[in-house]
């Protein structure tokens, strides 16, 4: 029964999507908890009772879910300031926005509901441990071993049955939050994760391979091997294929140097077949990486983000101010905006480093004590040396999940440190076994045994079912959570009116649940600035406050003060916000280009650098024709100062130079003095645009725009339709090179170039109805304003079929009624008269003109 509940924890944990979310977890550790209650009460009464709860590898998870669980517990505000300043002075400023005082209680953990699960999974690893140390005791390592690489076999297989299938969902049930990409999807979302995991269980399959006495048949094992090696490599971790490898040569090492010590004169090491065998299975998994390997998966290998080192060196900051401590075990994601050093708009849920995210969340102490012990209970001379072929590969293989573990952090996910507590349980149980043979051990009285049997079932049934009470209470309402559910009311319009007094309330309950998070007093200065209801200044200083790089923050507190009438404070603003945030160029352009009197006023508002460089082009890109078209030349031309390679820059440049041509006073291109080498000189600089263009992005269809555009300005559409019929097969947006050609060729004075830009533009346009419709309908127009009415109606019609809007209907009427298909006019109207009737709406004079339509239809019948 243990052995097959042992089973069902380990596979389900991770095909459940890692039992990430609370109600999986909550159902893990439920059985996990039964599953210790069975083991306990089982030891009690076997020969080996209470060692594992006794053995210090469970006395340090114990104690860990023991700290974590009391970094949850409230306590006054006055004692916590004594003990963790920094976490007092987050929990003193957490309602400040709301004008009221500080909480009377506060706890250690700046995110107790995420400790409450983070105790509740810790607890459960816990009571995986036990019932694996047990399994291994009494049936040796090998069976938990093999447990631990059957799920992850299994894994591998359900992901690459997602892959062949292009699922999106997981089982067809989950749809993830984020984007996967293909042959990714499958139980383990995050391929750092999923690599980790499947290294464990190579290792681990690769100590049952060559081991003398397999639980499985070789060819099983080898089938597994090569599957799950080769989903490895397909999941394009970097730290995942730099861990196996070394893997290997650690297993090697360990094992040459375990025969060393323990083989006797004349005796062999592995079978040439086991080798054989072996090597078979790592080809067959590189092959079939090979295989199913794809662009993307080699360019995600090739990526050099180093982006993580960044990351472990802004959580030094944070290890200062909560050294002792921590800021709790959870509360990571909450906390560490604060110290982010970097600009962008990401969270980071973890450190990605466990000895740092340890470090970071139960304070230096606590995560120093824990890494001593665990590695003194599973050091290399107690567990691989003394163990088996199988022993040395799961213990090489726990080696590099936490190796791999230093920069891809997998360990966060319940499922992967399931695996983990299994395998090391099982090497543990088989170690202790062959330390101290079983042996029962006299009784104290008469039913002594089974009393203490049953109460050590009862008390790990009753501290599971505790903690996971718990975990459900406070904990389900997560950072995520939250983030969602108070976005989505604020979306829905609740900051106005009534609806403020229960937004009010939300958002002081997630700022309680977690006080360090910079979302809320962000989303509040959003209801404040909607609503009209507060002052928004004091939620955006909460919010710059818990993180300093809020491009956002400062993107609204622009707003504000420029809504104050503080112009230049708010041009500054701008230019923070794109410094902390590049995703917002777009809306600081916009608003700097509003605010400004002149290039002055744009300058504040514009980073130094290549940030700055992306503004100004947005600031030219995003120009109106009647706006400045002085200032707009002089930010594009700034830009490419900056940045000489940005192409959008360069085009908006040509673009207003090609404006400025076309009006015969600018004093740029035009003027009565000097108008002919002013003139020159602007198509020179027009033409050195559009080459550096071309020589920047050869496929791009500004070159050929800037260049098609000057020649029809010159009036000379026969050369400007010949260089866009060359290019524009060529070019990244065929469909507007080839409505730019159908221009041209309605400039030439015979139509013989005509059609056959006009089907090539239709040609380019027709990946789908909507944009099919919508070049039908603009070729119509340009047909029915020169006059060919009869073109005009079939394009008119092809429009109306791909997508009949009332608009759309009615050009092919009119066209259709001037052109005398008064029939196919008549048609027309009588299908928009149908949507109207659908939609309970009718037209008088529609059925007038529908009428007259049919008369003239019917009038050369009539006539004698």
């Amino acid at each position: 029964m243990i052995p097959w509940l042992l089973a069902l924890i380990v596979a389900g944990s991770v095909l459940a999507i890692g039992a990430v979310h609370t109600p999986t977890l909550a159902l893990v550790s439920l059985v996990t908890a039964i599953a210790t209650a069975l083991t306990l009460r089982a030891s009690a009464l076997g020969a080996d009772r209470q060692s594992y709860v006794r053995a210090l590898p469970t006395l340090t998870l114990l104690g860990l879910t023991a700290y974590t669980l009391l970094q949850a517990v409230p306590m006054p505000l006055s004692w916590l300031e004594r003990l963790s300043p920094a976490s007092a002075d987050v929990w003193s400023r957490a309602l400040m926005p709301l004008g009221e005082a500080a909480p009377r209680y506060a706890s250690i953990s700046l995110d107790p509901g995420a400790t409450l699960v983070e105790a509740t999974k810790w607890l459960t690893y816990a009571g995986v441990f036990i019932t694996a140390a047990f399994v291994g005791a009494r049936l040796g390592a090998r069976l938990g071993i093999t447990l631990v690489f059957g799920s992850a076999f299994v894994a591998a297989l359900t992901t690459i049955a997602h892959g062949l299938l292009g699922a999106t969902q997981v089982f067809g049930l989950y749809q993830p939050r984020f984007s996967v990409a293909a042959w990714h999807v499958g139980p383990l979302l995050n391929p750092n994760n999923l690599a980790g995991y499947l290294n464990l269980g190579a290792l681990a399959g690769l100590g049952l391979l060559l081991t003398s006495r397999p639980l499985l048949p070789s060819w099983v094992t080898g089938i597994g091997l090569t599957t799950i090696v080769g989903v490895g490599v397909i999941a394009s971790s970097r730290g995942g294929l730099l861990v196996l490898p070394l893997g290997l040569a650690l297993f090697a090492l360990i094992s040459r140097r375990r025969r060393a010590r323990q083989q006797r004169p004349g005796s062999r090491g592995f079978s040439t077949a086991a080798w054989w065998l072996w090597l078979l299975a790592i080809g067959g998994g590189a092959l079939l990486a090979a295989l199913a390997t794809t662009n993307r998966t080699l360019s995600e290998l090739a990526d050099d983000n180093l982006d993580k080192l960044a990351l472990f060196y802004s959580t030094l900051p944070l290890l200062a101010d909560h050294w002792l401590l921590g800021v709790g075990r959870g509360a990571f994601e909450t906390v560490f905006p604060a110290y982010r050093q970097w600009p962008g708009n990401i969270v980071f849920t973890h450190a990605e480093n466990f000895v740092i995210q340890w470090a970071a969340e139960w304070g230096i102490p606590v995560a120093a004590a824990a890494l001593a012990a665990l590695g003194v209970a599973f050091r290399p001379g107690k567990i691989a040396l003394r163990g088996t072929t199988a022993s040395i590969g799961a213990w090489v293989g726990c080696v590099v999940l936490l190796a791999q573990n230093l920069f891809d952090l997998g360990l966060e996910v319940p499922g992967v440190t399931i695996a983990l507590a299994a395998t090391l349980g099982s090497l543990w149980g088989e170690a202790h076994r062959r330390e101290r043979p079983l042996r029962r051990a006299p009784s104290d009285e008469p039913g002594a045994e089974p009393r203490r049997a049953w109460q050590m079932a009862a008390c790990a049934t009753a501290s599971g079912l505790a903690m996971i009470a718990l975990m459900c209470s406070f904990g389900w309402r997560d950072v995520d959570h939250d983030r969602r559910s108070l976005r989505a009311m604020t979306d829905a319009g609740a900051a106005s009116g009534a609806g403020w007094p229960r937004l009010r309330e939300e958002l002081r309950a997630a700022m309680l649940r977690h006080p360090a998070e910079p979302y809320f007093p962000l989303l509040g200065a959003v209801a404040a600035l909607q609503g009209r209801s507060m002052s928004p200044l004091p939620w955006l200083q909460r919010a710059l406050e818990r993180s300093h790089r809020n491009g956002r923050a400062h993107l609204l507190l622009a707003e504000v003060l420029a809504s104050r009438g503080a112009r230049e404070q708010a041009l500054l603003s701008l230019r923070l916000a794109v410094e902390d945030d590049r995703d917002v160029t777009a809306a600081a352009a916009g608003l700097a280009r509003q605010w400004s009197r002149g290039w002055d006023d744009l300058l504040r508002a514009v980073p130094e650098g290549r940030a700055g460089a992306e503004m100004l082009e947005r600031m030219a890109t995003g120009w109106s024709p009647q706006g400045d078209t002085e200032l707009r030349l002089r930010c594009a031309e700034e830009a490419i100062a900056r940045a000489p390679t940005r192409v959008a820059a360069h085009w908006a440049a040509g673009d207003t130079l090609l404006s400025m041509l076309e009006d015969p006073l600018s004093p740029r291109c035009g003027g009565a003095e000097d108008a002919a080498a002013r003139r020159a000189a602007c198509e020179r600089q027009i033409e050195e645009h559009a080459a550096a263009i071309q020589g920047s992005q050869e496929s791009s269809f500004f070159a050929v725009q800037l260049r098609a555009r000057l020649l029809l300005l010159r009036k000379r559409p026969e050369e400007a339709e010949q260089v866009l019929a060359g290019r524009c097969e060529r070019v990244d947006n065929r469909a507007a090179c080839h409505r730019l050609r159908v221009q041209a060729a309605a400039q030439i004075p015979s139509s013989e170039h005509l059609s056959p830009a006009i089907r090539d533009l239709m040609s380019a346009s027709c990946g789908a109805p909507a944009a099919c419709a919508a070049a039908a309908t603009w070729v119509g127009d340009l047909l029915a304003a020169r006059k060919d009415l009869t073109s005009a109606v079939t394009y008119y019609a092809r429009a109306a079929q791909d997508e009949p809007t009332e608009e759309r209907l009615l050009k092919l009427a009119d066209a259709a009624s001037r052109a005398g298909a008064h029939v196919e006019a008549a048609h027309a109207i009588e299908r928009v008269l149908q949507q109207n009737g659908r939609r309970g709406g009718d037209n008088a004079e529609l059925r007038r003109r529908l009428l007259d339509e049919k008369a003239k239809a019917l009038a050369p019948t009539l006539t004698p």
